[in-house]
């Protein structure tokens, strides 16, 4: 019998191997990708075949292993050579160039058309050619001892029912980039808060752009990703304040409704899943007889309940399409860099 089930478990170990094996040789499209960046750029200082390790600060490794990105597999293969400036410059023209939605993403997101370069203490730095300035995503507002969240006022009780905080126009907390990528903590030798800056191919993609760290498909890569952070992280923060703080907390740590900045609950659902619970709240489902509003319309095979609904279906949308898109991203930013998958 032993024999019987060593035999049959070897088969399925063979079979296992053969698929991935199989699955590894064809989910290689990035490869064409490359092929035409180089083309594009005259460009054949990098090795197709090797992934490199990337980015590269002390949060980017957990003990000797690297929280490795694989984003670089298909956009700018070669930053570690050619830097943070003029990569900066092809993520924007190769976007226009290739994504075919590209104006639609634009107007949806709020887009400028400029790729910061560098996280610094202002929204621009000195040029490392000597030459001018450089755009950068300011530390001073989006870092974690930032201004951050711009002070909104809420509609409806002003009390979180879990921590008691008053939330009003004084409201200040700070932004998503973490203290590991203040420009204070990575560029150390320069003493000058107003020259300070960190490469976007040292702090890499995934600490201001969510999505998922080692995956190649352009599917699984791009899910859960924040288009544009500043603009998703102070738009989303005002519909935030407006529709959600009073049940889920001025930190997203939850009272009547449930935390939003629980890690293990950011890392495990997808963003189709955020999705549902806030366009059909309480008429999905997944949420039948709780208090969450529906907040976009009502989920097709929902019929009331007095005896289980506490309250009634809202008759017309709250939010658009696009709003709960926003506030998901938003809600996105508590998912710490170190916890994400």
């Amino acid at each position: 019998m032993s024999r019987w089930v060593f035999v049959i478990l070897s088969a399925m170990l063979i079979a296992l191997v053969g698929i991935s094996a199989i699955r590894d040789s064809q989910d290689r499209s990035y490869l064409d990708i490359q092929q035409r960046y180089q083309s594009d750029y005259n460009d054949t200082a990098f090795n197709l075949q090797v992934q490199q390790i990337f980015p590269s600060f002390p949060d980017a490794k957990r003990g000797d292993t690297f929280r490795v990105e694989r984003c670089i597999s298909c956009h700018v293969p070669d930053i570690a050579t050619i830097g943070p400036e003029l990569a900066a410059q092809r993520l924007a023209k190769d976007f226009l160039k290739y994504e075919p939605n590209a104006q639609a993403i634009i107007a949806q997101n709020h887009l400028t058309g400029v790729h910061p370069a560098y996280i610094a203490n202002g929204p621009s730095v000195a040029s490392a050619t000597g030459k001018g300035f450089s755009p950068a995503m300011d530390y001073t507002i989006y870092g974690a001892t930032g201004t951050g969240f711009l002070p909104y006022s809420v509609t409806g009780p002003s009390t979180n029912a879990s921590k008691g905080y008053q939330v009003d126009r004084t409201t200040v907390l700070p932004g998503p980039l973490p203290l590991s990528v203040a420009p204070a903590t990575l560029d150390p030798s320069d003493k000058s808060p107003s020259t300070q800056k960190v490469g976007i191919d040292q702090v890499g993609c995934i600490v201001c752009h969510n999505g998922s760290r080692l995956a190649l498909s352009q599917t699984d890569a791009h899910q859960n990703l924040i288009i544009n952070p500043e603009y998703d992280f102070t738009t989303g923060a005002k519909l935030y304040y407006t529709y959600c703080v009073t049940c889920h907390g001025v930190q997203g740590e939850g009272g009547k409704g449930p935390p939003l900045n629980n890690q293990d609950r950011l890392g495990y659902f997808n963003e189709d899943y955020y999705y549902r619970c806030i366009e059909y709240g309480f008429t999905d489902f997944e949420h039948l007889g709780s208090i969450m509003p529906n907040w976009g319309g009502v989920a097709s095979d929902f019929v009331y309940d007095a005896s289980r609904d506490k309250q009634k279906p809202a008759p017309q949308a709250v939010l658009t399409e696009d709003q709960i898109h926003v506030l998901i991203q938003f809600i996105r930013h508590w998912e710490l860099y170190t916890t994400q998958p």
